[in-house]
C-alpha cells in the first residue's frame, strides 16, 4: 500500500498532538513504510510547521516569478 507526502503529513500532525518529537515520529514513519517515508530533514521540517500552529498538510504554492527573475538572467 502507498502512502503518500501528504497522508505522511497528516500523521506528523497527529504525532504533534501525540507529544512525539521529530526522531519518535520519522521512526514510526520508517517502521511503518521503509525506504517510502520522508526523509527525516522533511518530517523534522513539517514536525515544526506543525508546532507553529500550521493548519494545512499541503504543499504552500510556490511563486512563479522567482523562477522568471533567474531565467531572464540568462
Amino acid at each position: 500500500m502507498e502512502v503518500t507526502p501528504v497522508e505522511q503529513r497528516a500523521y506528523i500532525k497527529i504525532a504533534v498532538l501525540r507529544g512525539r518529537n521529530a526522531m519518535e515520529c520519522h521512526s514510526e514513519l520508517l517502521e511503518a513504510l521503509g525506504n517510502n517515508a520522508l526523509p527525516y530533514r522533511k518530517v523534522a521540517r513539517w514536525l515544526g510547521k506543525f508546532k507553529q500552529r500550521r493548519v494545512s498538510t499541503s504543499d504552500e504554492q510556490r511563486g512563479v516569478a522567482n523562477a522568471e527573475a533567474v531565467t531572464s538572467l540568462w
